[in-house]
């Protein structure tokens, strides 16, 4: 892969980062070595990247200190930086793909959770709730929990494909906060999927999920 392709490779994964709350605003970055091993970068091409983040406000670099997250706008966002095709992708198109996948595994899940699994759940809930009022948080752990219902899948088909739109979900966030349930309402859907997986029922966990996703697409079209 060429420098510049990596060089951007760099750059899209660090506003991910930061737009799904990863890195927060005045957060200060993992140390150049660090992020190199992490992105499997020279230390040059990820100064490159910094260069180009910081002229989209993305970051300040502050000599001797490091790089600290920066309030930053969408529309400063190079096109060549985004996914493939991300401005022909609607959340519409992302939420119909999530149904696909995230349905077929709760069903996998619901048939053999275990008290442990449950709790794994709970706990993220449990951070939802006391984020209402930092939405980065609140969308990071959102995320966390329909993550770990594919994960717990075991079916690296479902994982693969989910995996595949991940991006897509990421940049999504950059985008539109406002999109979807309220906080108030995907805390009750996702509590209620939690409910599900302990009936012993999968039926049940498959309708609270797909009517949770359902809602979201009711909401967006509303909007749009």
């Amino acid at each position: 892969m060429s420098k510049e392709l990596l060089q951007a490779k760099a750059v899209r994964k660090i506003i991910s980062l930061v737009a799904t709350g990863e890195y927060r605003q005045g957060q200060k970055l993992p140390a150049e070595r660090s992020l190199c091993e992490q992105l499997n970068l020279s230390r040059g091409t990820l100064r490159k990247a910094f260069s180009e983040l910081e002229s989209m406000g993305v970051i300040k670099v502050i000599p001797q200190s490091g790089a600290y997250v920066q309030e930053f706008s969408h529309e400063e966002i190079p096109s060549r930086v985004l996914p493939v095709d991300f401005k022909g992708v609607s959340l519409n198109d992302i939420i119909l793909a999530r149904k696909a996948i995230e349905l077929a595994a709760i069903e996998i899940v619901a048939d053999r959770v275990t008290q442990k699994d449950i709790k794994k759940f709970e706990a993220i809930v449990v951070r939802m709730e006391k984020s209402r009022d930092k939405l980065q948080d609140f969308i990071k752990y959102d995320m966390n929990f329909h993550e770990l219902i594919v994960k717990m899948s075991k079916n690296m088909v479902l994982i693969t494909a989910y995996n595949s739109i991940s991006q897509y979900h990421k940049y999504s966030q950059v985008y539109s906060s406002s999109y979807g349930d309220s906080q108030k309402t995907a805390l009750m859907y996702h509590k209620k999927i939690v409910k599900s997986l302990g009936s012993s029922q999968s039926w049940r966990a498959v309708k609270t999920l797909a009517l949770h996703l359902d809602n979201m697409l009711e909401s967006i079209r509303k909007v749009g």
